[in-house]
Order: C-alpha cells, then structure tokens, then sequence
C-alpha cells in the first residue's frame, strides 16, 4: 500500500507530515489568518504593534510561521483598517544578506548599513507602486487606490523626498529611468545637468564667437554704418555697442557652461560620496550619477557619509511620512533566516541598534536561535517560544483536522499508532522531539518506513500476475517495531 493509500484509510484527504519548511508548507497555508503556530506554543513576551521584539527559539520552534503570521495580521490590518496597520519590509535569508554587506564593506555590519538595508528593501516596492507596476503577489496590497495622489496631496517637497530615496535606495535595473518617470509623474523641475543648460551654453558660445568674426570681418565699414545709423549716440559708443551686446553674450554662455561644470563636480563628489557609503546596494556609479543628475543641489546634500547615522535617520524620517500617506501606520522589518555565527551576531547587534529599534514609526522582528542572542542586551521585548507536550498535540491535532477527508472526522494523533502504545509513551516521544520540525520529521520517517513494502515491487507485481493474495499488513496503524526501527529502542523514561 501506497503513503497516500494508507492516510486515505485514516481519513485523511492529504498528508499532514509532509512539511520540508514553514514557507512551503502546503497544511500550514491552510490555517486562517492569526491562527498559525502562535495559537499552540506558548509564547513568553509581547508582540503586539507597534513594539519591536527579538523572537528567540530553536532551530525548528517555529520561527519563521510566528514571522508569517505577524506578516499576515499587518497586512490583513492594513486593509481592513487604513491607517492603522504597518507596511511589512520581509528580510528573509538574514545570514547571507549580512555576509554580502560585510564583503562589500569590508568590515562589520553597523547601524548605517542596517538602515540603509530596511531603506533598500521597501523604497523600490513604493516606486513600484507610485508608478503603477503590476503586483506579482509578493508586495502587500495597497490601503489606497491612488498612491501618486497620496503623495501629490502633501506637497512637491514629498514627492521631490520620494525621488531622493529612489534614486539612493532603487535596484540596479532601470533606476535612472524610474528616476525621470518619477520626476515627470510629480511634475518636477529638472536637476542641475539638466541638458538644456549645456545646450543653451553651447549654442550661446558658437553664436558670440560666429558674431565676433563677422564684427571683425567688417571693421571700419561696421563703426561708420553704425554711426549713421545713430547720430544722436556719441561715436565712441555706437562703435562699441556690438562688443557689449556679444560680450552679455559670451558672458551668458560661460555661466551656463560653468554652472554645468560646477554641478557635474558636485555630483561626482556625491556619487563617489554614495557609492562608499551605501554598499547594501549593487548599483552602478554611471547609473548613480545618471538619477543624481536629475537632482537640485540643495537635494545633493542628502547623500549620506559612511557611518553617518543622522542623515539615514532622516531620510527614514522622510520614508515614514510617506508609508503613512499610502495608508498605513508605521513599517516593520520582519527578519527571519538568522543563524547562530560570528557574522549573524554581528548584524543582529547593529538591526538591533537603539537607535532604530525605539522609534514609533518603525519595528523591527527578528526571529534567532538562542545561541545567536544568549550574550546580547536588546533595548526591545524579548518573545520565547516554548513546545510543552499539550502544544505538540494541538498542533499535531490541528494539522490533522486541516487534511481530514470531510466529511469524515479526522483521527487522532494515537489512532495512528497501535493500541499496545500507550497514550503515556506517546507523550514522551513529543516531550523528546520538542518542537514542531522535529516532530513532523520523525512522524514523516514513521509512515515512510511504515508504507514501504517489505518485498521488491518487482516481487509483488509478479504475485499480483499469478493472482496470488499478499498479507498487507501496512493498512494497520504504526507498530512498534516500525517505531523502534526508526527511532531506535531505547525507548524515553
């Protein structure tokens, strides 16, 4: 008999057991919104909005659902009750983002690239939004329908703010692009390269210098048809009004082309300023320097030093303002995927800074494993996650009723093994797994090894073509040999 052959026998419509992680976990999706592993595990410490809080717990306690599910009730407040929900900003892979800011850095993760990260991770979803780039499922649906208009209603300094962190903060692909669509969206004036300042200086130049050669070219036919032309001007002066008209020229076009000059000086100084500082980004200095151009100088200051905490501060001042024009409360960085080594510790430290962690417009959830955050003094909320026996069961239980074959009723967790194990030896089995990965494995390994058939299939097609009957003793629940094979026989006190 087949797994889903003897899970069907029981009255279950899907396997239960079958989970390879929480993001993946088809019977986890099925559990409503608010009701995910929180509901069973006893969970030590608050986590309610807008408070940051560090989740502690073993590998396999359930973490990432816990992060799920806090992601899940912000969005789902934010929908229902605009305003008041937060703008999630998911990290997940939190080790491996790490690592590849320290490379890039080449030293320890601090405060700065913390911000500078949660700044990288939300602005190119708003961009998204603002200019109407479909939603492929994974950006939170909007609590407004117009979020251009949103921004447009408080003023052009918003909408030129939203420019400033596009162009810092966007991906690679496409930011000098996204950066003009975002200025002619807003009706922005033009940066300090804008090309018609170089043109006009050019066109200005050629012009003063074609009219000097004409003016000398013409010499003394120029000054007596000029003083016919005005007697009533001294001669000396008539004389001279060509070389002061072509002398406001040429001035004009030197003004012009030094202002370009200038301003491309200044904003190579700013992309060189940016491209060491900001290193949780992959961007391009050409392409850097292409969104700076489309700036006024007095925005180019906003280009933050390396290490300087304030002007990030800042600029998520500036992002916080607009997250609550889109219809939302405040953002929260949810960061899962965090490991336990020198360089996990290190990032956790500077995401955890003071700094960020107590300010009202913005959270931070971070799921670690104990050994991650055993010697780390947090200035937030610490949540344990605790797997006692009773949770075990109702998760189990739960996850069991999910995959009934309605209208059956779903088993129980010991109607699944044979009478002779006792409900006591069952429990101590769940107190020795501990938490809910290392649960569902070893069940997973039990009905594996329990449905494997003892015979080659070969051996049991050639029974089935001489019509000879085979004991299936697989259709009975799970035995104890199959429970000491698997799990061994020395069997917890």
């Amino acid at each position: 008999m087949e797994r889903a052959s003897w899970l069907r026998a029981f009255g279950l419509a899907r396997d239960p057991f079958a989970a390879p992680d929480a993001r993946r976990d088809e019977v986890l999706a099925l559990e409503p919104m608010g009701m995910l592993h929180v509901r069973y595990a006893e969970v030590h410490g608050a986590t309610e909005v807008p408070h940051s809080c560090l989740i502690e717990g073993v590998p396999g306690s359930g973490k990432t659902a816990l992060c799920m599910q806090l992601v899940a009730e912000d969005e789902h407040a934010a929908l229902q009750r605009p305003g008041l929900g937060r703008r999630v900003v998911p990290v997940d892979r939190f080790t491996e983002v790490a690592g590849g800011v320290e490379e890039r850095r080449g030293g320890p993760m601090t405060a700065s690239e913390a911000l500078d990260l949660v700044l990288h991770r939300i602005v190119p979803e708003l961009v998204d939004e603002v200019l109407g780039i479909g939603n492929d499922g994974t950006r939170p649906r909007m609590p407004v329908s117009d979020p251009a208009a949103a921004i447009e209603s408080a003023g052009p300094s918003v909408c030129r703010d939203l420019v400033v962190l596009q162009a810092l903060y966007d991906r690679a692909d496409g930011a000098p692009s996204r950066t003009m669509l975002l200025r002619d969206r807003f009706a922005l004036s033009g940066g300090v390269l804008a090309e018609a300042s170089r043109s006009w200086g050019l066109v200005l130049l050629g012009s003063s210098v074609l009219t000097g050669i004409v003016l000398l070219a013409f010499g003394d036919r120029r000054d007596a048809a000029l003083v016919r032309a005005l007697p009533s001007v001294a001669p000396e002066w008539a004389q001279a009004l060509p070389w002061i008209g072509l002398g406001l020229v040429l001035s004009a076009s030197l003004g012009l082309l030094g202002r370009w000059a200038v301003a491309g000086f200044l904003v190579r100084s700013r992309v060189r300023r940016a491209m060491r500082s900001i290193v949780v980004t992959d961007r391009d200095a050409d392409d850097l320097a292409a969104c700076l151009n489309e700036w006024r100088p007095v925005d180019l200051r906003r280009v933050p030093k390396r290490g300087a905490i304030a002007p990030r501060l800042d600029l998520l001042d500036r992002l916080e303002r607009i997250v609550r024009l889109l219809g939302w409360r405040s953002i929260a960085v949810v960061v899962d995927g965090v490991g336990d080594d020198a360089v996990s510790r290190r990032a956790i430290k500077a995401l955890l800074d003071e700094r960020i962690v107590q300010r009202s417009g913005t959270s931070v959830v971070l799921a670690a494993p104990p050994a991650a955050v055993a010697d780390l003094r947090v200035p937030c909320s610490r949540v344990v996650l605790d797997w006692p026996v009773p949770a075990l069961r109702r998760l189990i239980q739960s996850r069991l009723d999910r995959c009934a074959d309605r209208p059956l009723a779903a088993p129980s967790f010991d109607a699944l093994f044979e009478q002779a194990i006792s409900h006591e030896e069952l429990d101590a089995w769940l107190a020795r797994w501990a938490t809910p990965r290392a649960a569902l494995d070893a069940m997973d390994r039990l009905i594996s090894a329990h449905t494997d058939p003892p015979v080659p299939r070969s051996v049991l097609d050639s029974l089935d073509e001489l019509d000879v009957d085979v004991p299936s003793p697989m259709v009975q629940p799970i035995t104890r040999a199959t429970l000491e094979r698997v799990l061994g026989r020395q069997r917890p006190a």
